[in-house]
């Protein structure tokens, strides 16, 4: 995953815009997440960044269900 430049910020810096490709790599970096992680976020609770950190935290703190748990 390439670095945004560090001059550049988003349009909106309370919303995410996953149609802008700098925008998604900007987010994406800043908030910890793969590309695919981040529009899912925005798909499961909107464009909000506040509302999208709760979300992924939420989400990281779930087992994954393709990788076998020891009982």
């Amino acid at each position: 995953m390439s670095n945004p430049p560090p001059y550049r910020e988003p349009a909106d810096r309370q919303r995410v815009n996953v149609y802008d490709a700098w925008e998604e790599l900007y987010w994406g970096e800043k908030l910890g997440c793969t590309a695919q992680q981040l529009r899912a976020s925005v798909d499961a609770v909107g464009a909000r960044v506040e509302d999208i950190k709760a979300y992924l935290a939420t989400m990281r703190h779930k087992p994954d269900p393709t990788v076998h748990q020891p009982r």
